[in-house]
């Protein structure tokens, strides 16, 4: 009896480690893309869901996940050539386009990020955010900052120079708001999931903030960005990235049990706030890429370029939203 486990257990091992070396050799054979991301942000549980469905392996090649302690960290290594893709807005990519970057992008989320008002605040127009306490989450640059300052412009408020600006880290600030300290935070968005999920009320979303600058389509601006040489001697593996990512949104906005293996990811207090995020993250999957998109990118681009102390007066090249965005078959 003894002899007999003791060769069924050997098997078993045997079994184990052909299949681990097999998936080994895989690994090794498939060529890998690395994405450069930050170690808390939502792209993560994208990426992890990918390693775990092995997206990448069926779509033909080995994700490796970079994960660094800040944006400046991985825009960085997108510079300096020390990763394949980032993630990051596409103004950033234009401006940086504009030096000789060539840099571009495929839509991750339409998510910016959240305008949230305090408690008893009540606000009926851009134009009553005069004098108000206005947080902003990561400085100058975040993006609901950005819209909303564009859009109070269109009713004469300077915000920069009529309202009381506090810049600070997400975390700070969401306990500024709760002090009472501020009367309105523009925060990522997955901050302000947390604090809609504590009874906190969402001031402004992005679709409505985009409506009133005239804007007609909800402009992604989070996505992934390349360098075009990567599109261009290895057009196949971008496409075959591209797939992945796809697929992987689809399978996160209707499989409830996907998310059960990223909940580690998540930094969900409870159940509450756990269902807000990935309510978040469901609602920021863009819609196709359009030509109208495109356009509205552009308006968008000449908007917040006119908020500049001195404007530059450059335009957006279209040619940042990659081609193979409209490449049916990488779907």
């Amino acid at each position: 009896m003894q002899t007999f486990l003791s060769l069924f257990f050997s098997s078993l091992l045997f079994l184990f480690s052909a299949q681990l070396s097999a998936q080994e050799d895989l690994q090794t054979q498939l060529p890998k893309l690395k994405v450069t991301v930050i170690a808390w942000g939502t792209v993560n549980w994208e990426l992890q869901h990918i390693k775990q469905r092995q997206l990448d392996h069926k779509n033909g090649y080995d994700l490796v996940i970079d994960r660094v302690a800040s944006l400046s960290a991985a825009r960085i290594a997108i510079t300096a050539d020390n990763t394949d893709f980032i993630v990051s807005d596409w103004l950033w990519a234009s401006e940086r386009n504009h030096k000789g970057a060539n840099l571009r992008f495929i839509p991750f989320s339409k998510q910016v990020g959240s305008i949230i008002a305090s408690p008893g605040n009540s606000i009926s127009s851009y134009a009553s955010l005069k004098g108000k306490r206005i947080g902003v989450a990561g400085g100058p640059m975040n993006k609901g900052w950005a819209l909303m300052r564009a859009a109070a412009n269109k009713e004469g408020i300077d915000l920069k120079n009529e309202a009381k600006i506090q810049f600070g880290a997400p975390p700070l600030l969401t306990q500024a708001i709760k002090n009472g300290q501020i009367d309105i935070l523009a925060t990522f968005w997955h901050y302000g999931a947390r604090l809609e999920a504590e009874g906190y009320k969402k001031l402004y979303s992005l679709k409505t903030i985009m409506r009133d600058l005239g804007l007609k389509s909800n402009v992604p601006m989070l996505g992934y960005l390349y360098k075009a040489k990567l599109g261009d001697q290895h057009p196949h593996l971008v496409a075959a990235f591209y797939k992945s990512i796809n697929e992987a949104k689809a399978q996160l906005a209707v499989d409830d049990t996907a998310w059960q293996a990223l909940r580690p990811f998540m930094k969900s207090e409870n159940n509450k706030i756990y269902h807000a995020l990935i309510t978040g993250y469901r609602s920021g999957i863009p819609d196709e890429f359009s030509q109208q998109h495109i356009e509205d990118a552009a308006n968008f681009y000449t908007i917040i370029d006119d908020l500049k102390p001195y404007p530059t007066g450059l335009q957006l090249n279209p040619e940042l939203f990659h081609n193979a965005l409209f490449d049916k078959g990488s779907r």
